[in-house]
């Protein structure tokens, strides 16, 4: 009889511990929102310009006819933007499409992808 009384003891605990973990997984903070650069802002700091980014190499060049053009260490592609709003929507040559949000944080600028991952601009020059 002791021993079905502590298994049933033992049951409730863990049950009680995996409900305190899902509440606690419910309650974790999101990351705050990030106010995103106007469209007169955006275009101000993109277009005719060049941008390289923290990471591999990257450049993104925003050219004032409304060609693209990227290039890392290792791939060069291109395509053309538009400006939307608050978004500028690159489609590339092959057919892909996504759309970025620029911010400032700080003295810093940051472009957000569509999936939230943001990348540092490290400086910008003309294209």
């Amino acid at each position: 009889m002791k021993r079905a009384i502590v298994a049933l003891l033992t049951l409730q605990l863990a049950g009680c511990q995996s409900m305190a973990l899902e509440d606690q997984e419910i309650a974790k903070p999101k990351p705050p929102s990030v106010p995103t650069l106007s469209g007169a802002e955006l275009q101000a700091l993109i277009v005719g310009k060049s941008l390289r980014y923290t990471i591999n190499g990257v450049v993104s060049s925003y050219f004032s006819d409304g060609r693209y053009g990227y290039r890392d260490y290792e791939v060069r592609d291109g395509g053309t933007y538009t400006i939307a709003g608050d978004e500028v929507c690159i489609t590339f040559e092959d057919g892909g499409r996504r759309c970025d949000q620029f911010a400032r944080i700080g003295p810093d600028y940051v472009r957000i992808e569509e999936g939230g991952r943001q990348t540092k601009v490290a400086g910008v020059g003309p294209a």
